[in-house]
């Protein structure tokens, strides 16, 4: 349950910046096809996309600004590469587990599955049918890690 942080933004910014160097600088000397942040809150990923420019189907801005909908609502967000932009969102197990509540915060109540699977389907609506992605999938078993990917 990450807390946003001023420091961290500047540092998730730069980091984004040398993965996406390529489509930045077409004379990068360096960058990464495939990279994840650490988990981030809906603030620090939007200051992370927002530093790119339009990738194929994914516009940073575009997207940044589209999350804030979802603010929360969602454990964290880890965004970055897998040869194109790739956004993982960490939902909560527990009420309690949402960005921004400090650790000390009381314990919450379970999230129930139907409120689970609605925002899963707000997701996919927002990332696939309105932001362009090209497909939104669980990553693990948990069903509490999704990813979204564009072309």
């Amino acid at each position: 349950m990450p807390i946003t942080s001023t420091r961290r933004i500047n540092v998730v910014q730069q980091f984004v910046r040398l993965g996406f160097a390529d489509h930045l600088d077409p004379d990068a000397p360096f960058y990464s096809g495939d990279f994840l942040t650490q988990e981030l809150t809906t603030t620090e990923v939007q200051a992370a996309m927002s530093v790119l420019p339009r990738i194929n189907t994914f516009v940073g801005v575009q997207v940044a600004g589209s999350l804030d909908r979802f603010r929360g609502e969602v454990r964290a967000w880890k965004f970055g590469r897998s040869g194109t932009p790739v956004l993982h969102v960490l939902l909560p197990f527990w009420t309690h587990q949402v960005e921004e509540r400090h650790v000390a915060s009381p314990v919450g109540a379970p999230v129930q599955d139907a409120e689970h699977r609605a925002l899963i389907e707000r997701l996919q609506h927002g990332l696939v049918d309105e932001l362009d992605a090209f497909d939104f999938t669980r990553v693990d078993e948990t069903d509490h890690v999704w990813r979204a990917r564009w072309r």
